[in-house]
């Protein structure tokens, strides 16, 4: 993956200035370079940001994709995604772990309209990996990574768990939200007590059946109202919601709630997660905005997980 973070690059034509960008960036790290980059499609992500796609080829053959984040016609992020054959094309360093992220500080609450969305009366309903096979009889949630006491939960075993619930609006990182659902399930925090992270952990990396995966942080995933959701508005957790549970925490954006949990990993250091590695905020807090990763400099090579 190549990642160039705080571009600020003002843009005249944007498809036809990225696409220029992209091209001289794939020719500086790629040997031989490009032959071509193509616009794929674009997107708004809120109301600030419109996201760029764009393919790259080497004659006939597919190099990469890539995706540019444009806020008020300043480009601010690129990140390509080589195919795997391309990898060992990139010039310059090593490849590098991601960075530990600089995060600043947030509050846990929404107390207004968060910046950037609208409300509509329904859920969009994504399957990014597809709809995974649920077997509620074979599925464990297994809570690992740097805990004292690992476990394996099955959903009997998860459903006679203290419960809580809350009524709290959905916010999707694209820009829309749906109002006053009703959440029902159990604590993310009793979780954690139950598995008693150690010391030195800040992470938490949240994977689904489908392969899925994204990362919060610690403080983030024991905040009192974080819930791993098995009832949505008095009903059962319906499948195209993540039957037989979910993650829920209301002040991240959506990509964060990962449908159909089934394993939850405690760690110290930081890693990507699906949209994460895709130029997607750490945390994404919904008041603060964090739909992409803040600054960190210029072009770096990078693996992500």
């Amino acid at each position: 993956m190549l990642e160039c973070l705080d571009v600020g690059y003002e843009l005249v034509d944007p498809l036809a200035d990225i696409g220029k960008l992209l091209a001289r960036l794939l020719g500086e790290h790629l040997n031989p370079p490009v032959s071509r980059v193509e616009f794929s499609e674009n997107e708004p992500i809120g109301t600030n940001y419109m996201l760029y796609k764009y393919r790259a080829f080497d004659g006939d053959r597919f190099v990469a994709s890539c995706r540019a984040v444009v806020r008020r016609r300043v480009l601010e992020e690129v990140v390509c995604t080589l195919d795997e054959s391309q990898v060992t094309r990139i010039l310059g360093s090593p490849l590098r772990e991601p960075e530990e992220p600089r995060l600043q500080p947030a509050s846990t609450g929404i107390a207004e309209r968060p910046p950037g969305q609208f409300y509509i009366d329904h859920f969009v309903i994504y399957r990014t990996l597809g709809t995974p096979h649920v077997d509620a009889g074979s599925w464990r949630l297994r809570v690992s990574g740097v805990v004292e006491n690992p476990l394996e939960l099955s959903l009997d075993e998860l459903e006679r768990l203290p419960r809580t619930s809350l009524v709290r609006d959905f916010h999707c990182v694209t820009g829309w939200s749906v109002p006053s659902v009703l959440w029902e399930g159990v604590r993310l925090k009793l979780i954690a007590e139950m598995a008693r992270p150690r010391e030195g952990a800040r992470w938490v990396l949240l994977s689904g059946l489908d392969g899925y995966a994204a990362v919060v942080p610690l403080e983030d995933f024991v905040s009192e109202e974080a819930l791993l959701v098995l009832r949505m508005n008095g009903r059962p957790l319906p499948i195209e919601q993540g039957f037989p549970a979910r993650v829920f925490i209301p002040h991240l954006y959506g990509w964060k709630s990962v449908k159909w949990i089934s394993q939850i990993g405690f760690a110290e250091r930081y890693v990507d997660g699906y949209w994460e590695a895709l130029g997607y905020h750490e945390r994404g807090n919904v008041l603060l905005e964090e739909r992409f990763k803040a600054s960190r400099g210029a072009f770096a090579g990078g693996r992500r997980s």
